[in-house]
């Protein structure tokens, strides 16, 4: 896939390394349920180029570069740290979800980004389809491993980011009525 936004940057000043960016960070909760019974989810594990949580399992998700919009920058990332062309798998799948409008929008300066989008992304599968192989697009620092965890079992994980319970809050609020909750 290509992408036409402009990457951020980052630069080195008195020793501290410094991103350039818009500040504004996507999470995309993407599952995958089967047969509509068994849900999973696509979880990658940080790599050590990263400056926090490095070594924990989380959700895919990253900052909006500067001239792309907050969906375009779902797609991108799911494609970067996961390697799930998402465009696609929403011709070939139901799929119940927003990529332009996230269900959920946090601003609170905590870390290096001030305000957070999270979006709803569930696919659902026939029981003869095979879940999405999982090839990550960046470097091992970035993404070390890339997997599938049944939802059950990623819920009682502890996640880069708290992931866990961002993922029990899109449960709860996105797809109550669509989709049981764990």
């Amino acid at each position: 896939m290509k992408f036409q936004s402009t990457p951020n940057r980052c630069i080195s000043h008195q020793g501290e390394q410094i991103w350039i960016s818009r500040s504004v960070t996507v999470v995309p909760v993407t599952l995958f349920v089967v047969s509509n019974e068994e849900a999973y989810v696509p979880l990658g594990k940080r790599g050590t180029d990263l400056p926090d949580e490095q070594g924990k399992w989380g959700l895919a998700g990253g900052y909006l570069d500067y001239d792309e919009t907050a969906g375009g920058a779902v797609v991108r990332e799911i494609w970067e740290e996961l390697g799930i062309d998402i465009l696609a798998l929403q011709e070939k799948y139901r799929f119940e979800g927003n990529l332009e409008q996230p269900y959920f929008v946090y601003s609170e300066p905590l870390r290096r980004q001030n305000v957070t989008l999270r979006f709803p992304l569930m696919f659902f599968l026939e029981s003869a389809a095979e879940l999405p192989k999982l090839q990550p697009q960046v470097s091992k620092g970035e993404v070390v491993d890339a997997r599938w965890y049944a939802l059950k079992d990623a819920l009682s994980m502890q996640l880069a980011f708290n992931h866990q319970d961002v993922m029990r809050q899109c449960l709860d609020i996105h797809y109550q009525g669509i989709w049981p909750s764990t």
